[in-house]
C-alpha cells in the first residue's frame, strides 16, 4: 500500500481562514506533511485542506495541522504510520469516481488488517483516512 501524506499540495500563500498556532499539548497537533505530532513549543499552520483530485459530492475542505514554516515530507515505506497506529481512525473508501463505497471505524491498532479487508473489494480505488474524533483528513492510501 502506498500512504501519501498530502495528496493536493497546500497552496503556496496563506488562506485568510489559516491561522499560526504554538503546540501547547503533547499529540495534539498532527503533521499532515511529515505525519509527525508537532512538540509543544513548536508553530503550526492551522489550514483548510481539501484531499480530493475528482469532483465528488463528498469533496470538502477540513482543518489540517502542519509544521510551520516547514518540515521533511513523509516518505511512504509501505508501513502504516506510527501516527495513525496511536488514534482511531475513520476509513473512508472511493471508487475511481471518488464516490464513497464503505466506511468504517477503527482503532489504529488495527489499520493494517482492515485496509487489506478493504482494499478486498475491487471497486475501492483509493482511500481517506480522517482522525475519527475530530474528522480531521489524515492521508491518503491506495493499492
Amino acid at each position: 500500500m502506498k500512504f501519501t501524506a498530502l495528496p493536493i499540495p497546500l497552496p503556496a500563500t496563506l488562506t485568510e481562514s489559516s491561522i499560526l498556532k504554538t503546540v501547547t499539548e503533547d499529540s495534539s497537533a498532527p503533521c499532515r506533511r511529515c505525519l509527525t505530532d508537532a512538540k509543544i513549543s513548536e508553530t503550526v499552520l492551522l489550514t483548510p485542506y481539501n484531499p480530493f483530485h475528482g469532483s465528488s459530492p463528498y469533496t470538502s475542505a477540513g482543518p489540517i495541522f502542519v509544521h510551520y514554516p516547514d518540515c521533511t515530507p513523509y516518505i511512504c515505506d509501505g508501513r502504516v504510520p506510527e501516527q495513525q497506529n496511536r488514534r482511531t481512525i475513520s476509513i473512508r473508501a472511493f471508487d475511481a469516481d471518488h464516490m464513497m463505497v464503505d466506511g468504517v471505524v477503527v482503532p489504529g491498532a488495527e489499520l493494517q488488517e482492515k485496509l487489506e479487508d478493504v482494499f478486498g473489494d475491487e471497486r475501492v480505488d483509493y482511500v481517506h483516512l480522517h482522525y475519527a474524533g475530530a474528522g480531521c483528513f489524515a492521508l491518503r492510501v491506495d493499492r
